[in-house]
Formats: C-alpha cells, structure tokens, sequence
C-alpha cells in the first residue's frame, strides 16, 4: 500500500510531525512502514530560463547556454540533447546537494560552469514514472513558470513525501485511502475528515441503461450514466496524488476512476456507452 503525506493530509493536520515520526507512530501501531521517503529532493534550486545555448567548441553534444535566474545571468555547461533557448528549466545552483551529489563552479572542457541544468531522475524522481523524453533530457517547465522561483519541485507538485505501507491479510480494507486515513487519525488520535458524497448518486435523470449479474462472483454491480462529459487533462492535484501512488495520469475520465478506486478501495471503470449493444450490460459466468 502506498501512500503520501500530501494525500493524508488531505484528511487530517500532520504538520507537527516528521516523516520519520509519522513512520514510526504508524508503524508501532501494527502497519509496517516498510520504506518511507520524499518523491524528490534536491537544495538550492531555481527555476531559470535560458537566454541563450549555443554548441561547445571542443564537442560534439555539449551546449553552453546563458541562463536568467532573475537576479543573475550565468554560464552553464549542458549535456542535455534537448537543451535550447527560450526553455524554462530547473537549475541547481552551485552548493546544490542532489541525491548524486554537491554542485560545485567548475570548468568543462575549458568552458566555465556554474551550476547544473536538471532533469528530474537527477533530482530523485522514480525513473519510472518518467517519459522516455523525461528520462533522456533535463525538464522542460511550462511557459508561465516563474523566473527566479526557489522551489520549483513544489512549483511541479513533486514536494510530497511518501509512504509503503506492508497490509497483513487481515488489513486489506486500508488499501483505500480513506479508510487507512481512518485509520491513522485513530493512531495519532486526530481528528479525520473525509469528503461527503452522500446521495450524489441520485442525482440526474433516470435512463433506459440496464445491468444485471447472473453470477455470484459478481454479486454487486452498479452503473450511473453520465449524460455529457469532456476528455482532456487532468487537473495538477489529481494528477499529483496518482503520482505519489506509483500511476500515470492519462486523461480526466480514466483519472476520476482510478482515484475514485484508491479512495474507496472499490475498483470501477468508465465505458462508452455508444459502443454497448442495446444499452446493456449482463455480468455472467465465464463459461455460461
């Protein structure tokens, strides 16, 4: 099971308390904590644009760029293949420490060097759930980052502290999240609030959609159709807690199920209703 602090936070006050500390309570209390950890790290980071890039002298895939970090301008050596001009990147400035090191001032084939152009994996994000374009060049902000900002882990939501959690087989109803926020609002003797839904499942007109089971494997299924809906992209704090869980987003629909399935611990699907025969489903069994 996994977890992060931001989620958790969502439902009662952890500010007082360490990751270590929450660990620990969680742990003493029967859940094991078997990792416990921050989704990214790094120090002395800024959010920098850069001015200008163009080819190193003495190679054939290094850049050197100029970079506005909003009260300075420095030289910085890339190696980054999809380094170029105009890019809002994150930049660690030297005495950065990241988890493969310090960042020191320094010279790279004769050029002068002062800090380093970052990509997320260097910064201790699980390269697994990264992009192929992630993982083969530094990161690339959007357009209306913020010259000069000193956090821009939190500016991408990677500010966030995570959780794994070992369930014993008697504890597998916190595999949701809600009811692992219960409880550990009951360990820390804190006060727990969840987000009302009740009676939103009543909501909208009656439909001519039919289910049924015809299986005891199945013995509850329900449907609730949705009259109009929008494909596109999530908002950033969905697409942040599925991240802290190990998922990718993949658009708003496919996301409000899969948050709604780690909330709940009960799994659900969304499915086009144009492509269902007759307008209705029948779950039997496999061989019937």
């Amino acid at each position: 099971m996994r977890t992060s602090r931001k989620w958790l936070s969502q439902y009662m006050d952890l500010s007082d308390l360490s990751l270590e500390e929450l660990a620990e309570k969680i742990t003493n209390a029967g859940l094991e904590v078997e990792a416990a950890y921050p989704l990214s790290s790094g120090t002395n980071l800024v959010i920098g644009q850069v001015v200008e890039c163009e080819m190193h002298p003495d190679s054939d895939h290094l850049h050197i760029t100029k970079v506005d970090l909003g009260d300075e301008i420095v030289q910085i050596v890339c190696g980054a293949p999809n380094v170029a001009e105009g890019q809002k990147v994150i930049v660690a400035k030297p005495g950065a420490k990241l988890p493969g090191g310090e960042i020191k001032k320094g010279a790279i084939r004769g050029q002068e060097s002062n800090g380093m152009i970052c990509a997320l994996f260097e910064l201790g994000v699980d390269p697994h759930m990264l992009s192929e374009e992630q993982k083969n060049g530094i990161e690339i902000l959007p357009e209306d980052a913020p010259v000069g900002y000193t956090d821009p882990l939190g500016y991408l939501g990677y500010d966030d502290e995570i959780l794994e959690i070992g369930l014993t087989p008697n504890r597998s109803d916190c595999q949701a999240q809600f009811n692992l926020a219960k409880e550990v609002g009951a360990i820390l003797n804190r006060e727990v609030v969840l987000p009302e839904f009740d009676a939103a499942s009543d909501l909208g007109d009656h439909t001519r959609f039919a289910l049924s089971s015809k299986t005891e494997k199945c013995p509850l299924f329900l449907e609730k159709v949705i009259g109009s809906i929008t494909i596109k992209e999530s908002p950033k704090w969905m697409k942040e807690l599925l991240r802290a869980s190990g998922m990718h987003s993949i658009n708003n629909v496919v996301d409000i199920s899969n948050i709604v399935m780690l909330e709940t611990g009960q799994p659900m699907h969304f499915y086009d209703i144009d492509a269902i025969k007759d307008q209705e489903i029948t779950v039997a069994d496999g061989f019937e």
